[in-house]
This record gives C-alpha cells, structure tokens and sequence, in this order.
C-alpha cells in the first residue's frame, strides 16, 4: 500500500473514503482513550481542564479526526487549541502515543512542533488552520464551532494559561459558569 493514495486533494472531486481510508479511520475510532482505570486518559484530561466528561469526549473525538486528517493531508495541518490540548496530553501518555498510536493505529509518525514564533509563523499558522477546517468539512462535515472555533477566532489570542491554582484565586465568568450549568 503506497502512502500517495492516503492524501486527500481538497480542490478533487475524488472520493474522501477510499478503502484505505477507511481502514485508517477504523483503526483510529477504535483506539481506546478509556480503558478501564479509575483515571483513564479521558477522565484526567476533562479533571486537568476542568472540562465534564461529556466535553473531553467531544475533544477526543475532534482529536481523532484531526489525526486522521494529519495523515491524509497532503500539506500540514494545524489544530483547534483543544484539539493541542489533547494532543499535548496524548504526548505525555509516550507508550501509547508513539507505540500504539502512531505505531499501530496511524502507522506514521505524527510529530508535534512547536511554533517558531513571529508574525511569519503566525500567518503560517492561520493558512494552515482554514486549509485544516476545510478538509475537515470535506471528510467529515462542518466541525463543531466550541471545539473548532473559526480561524479569526482561533488567532485573536490564546485562551488557554497555566496557572499554579495553590497561589492564585481563579473564579469563572459568571455567564461561562451560567451556560455550563444549563447545559447539562
């Protein structure tokens, strides 16, 4: 099986499910992100954001199919920011990651570089960002806007930080805290 017939042509009218792909993405839908731990991958990482276990699940599910277009895009593709949240999880979870991950499931390596910096990159990023959500239409449908917020908004400015909760009081936006509340 040559490499070639994996890449998808977002301008093509060719079929997005060749057999190949579908025996990518069933080994992907297979990978299991909650064995059966008292803290398995999915429940640490909804604990570690503060997410419900229903989010992290939404994410993981956007994580997949992510990875499943890194592998078939013909050009790089750049993540939602939960979508590299999860990713940078997956990283810390090395034996999973690069053995049956990429090992098994991708059959590829998948790594993850870090920005250089700079408006170049920033404009780089951007680029790639809208190519991701449109190939990502094209496979899959439109992506949700919570977990892949448009590429204007995607760069407006970081909503992620780390913060050292033992030394600082962090308290949620009352209406974020509101619409959390009624959407369970």
């Amino acid at each position: 099986m040559q490499r070639a017939q994996f890449k998808i042509d977002v301008q093509s009218d060719d079929p997005i499910w060749t057999q190949a792909r579908q025996e990518l993405w069933r080994r992907v839908e297979q990978h299991d992100f909650e064995p059966d731990t008292p803290l398995n991958f999915t429940r640490r990482l909804a604990r570690d954001h503060g997410w419900s276990l229903e989010d992290a699940r939404a994410a993981v599910d956007a994580y997949r199919r992510f990875c499943f277009l890194a592998i078939v895009s013909p050009t790089p593709v750049t993540p939602s920011e939960v979508v590299d949240e999860v990713w940078h999880q997956h990283l810390i979870y090395s034996r999973d990651y690069w053995l049956i991950w990429c090992g098994e499931t991708l059959q590829a390596r998948l790594h993850h570089d870090p920005t250089p910096g700079g408006p170049e990159a920033q404009m780089t990023y951007r680029r790639q960002y809208a190519e991701t959500l449109a190939l990502h239409e094209r496979a899959f449908g439109p992506p949700s806007p919570e977990l892949w917020p448009a590429t204007h908004l995607r760069f407006a400015r970081p909503r992620y930080h780390i913060t050292d909760r033992s030394r600082w009081l962090v308290m949620p936006k009352p209406i974020a805290w509101i619409r959390s509340r009624f959407r369970r």
